[in-house]
């Protein structure tokens, strides 16, 4: 690996100080809350340099949801590597995701208001599904009846979020497929299917209404007892028996 010069070390140093700066931000007052002006205030930057590294608030935000997103998948693949049959996996696997929701609650959160529709993700997705089906951009365009070349372009920090989020679908996926194969999940349940539905399933679980926390405090149910016995009606569900 090449020895990086000082001015790229000096780079790549302010460029994690501003992330830093407006992570800190974002996780106290949210994103609505936060301007340009506040970040280059906080880490003690021009505004002017600020868009040296980063187009705009947006971008900045995706690099951040980005940082969370990469101790996630960090997490799941280590957990799913270290199960050893389809179903443990598929358990391994939200037992990480229901970790990292209590380990790292801010993460989550802005992960989720990354998904909350306050963002083009259509566009997003979009690109990404058009750069993944065919590399003749003319075949996207023929069968969405549009431009490829005039969808906006998608930045590294997005284009990674969604390679990992793919990977995350893949993990579970994968896992159920091993499960079908070693006898421990149902062979007729449908890995892609069940993928969406325990995805949709995970992220419902870390956004429980104030109310209905309150509701199962009152019944003794806690945060943790309610996960495991979701987890083991999700199990009985799916497992081979």
């Amino acid at each position: 690996m090449p020895i990086k010069s000082r001015k790229e070390r000096e780079k790549e140093q302010r460029r994690k100080d501003i992330i830093d700066a407006a992570e800190r931000l974002f996780f106290r007052t949210g994103y609505d809350n936060v301007s340009m002006n506040d970040i280059s205030k906080e880490v003690e930057l021009s505004k002017a340099t600020l868009y040296l590294y980063f187009e705009n608030k947006e971008e900045l935000f995706f690099a951040i949801v980005l940082r969370g997103t990469r101790i996630l998948n960090a997490m799941i693949r280590e957990a799913v590597a270290a199960a050893e049959n389809g179903i443990d996996k598929v358990a391994a696997f939200r037992v990480a995701y229901h970790k990292f929701t209590k380990d790292y609650p801010d993460y989550i959160h802005i992960y989720n208001y990354f998904q909350s529709g306050r963002f083009d993700m259509e566009n997003i997705v979009n690109r990404e599904y058009a750069e993944e089906i065919s590399k003749d951009v003319r075949l996207y365009s023929i069968v969405h009846n549009t431009d490829f070349q005039l969808l906006p372009p998608v930045s590294e920090y997005t284009r990674e979020i969604m390679s990992l989020r793919k990977e995350r679908f893949d993990i579970m996926r994968d896992s159920l497929k091993i499960g079908i194969i070693d006898g421990t999940v149902r062979p007729d349940v449908d890995p892609v299917e069940v993928s969406i539905l325990l995805s949709a399933i995970s992220k419902s679980m870390s956004e429980v209404p104030p109310d209905h926390i309150r509701i199962l405090e009152s019944r003794g149910i806690n945060s943790e007892k309610y996960f495991m016995d979701v987890e083991n009606l999700l199990r009985h569900m799916i497992m081979n028996k």
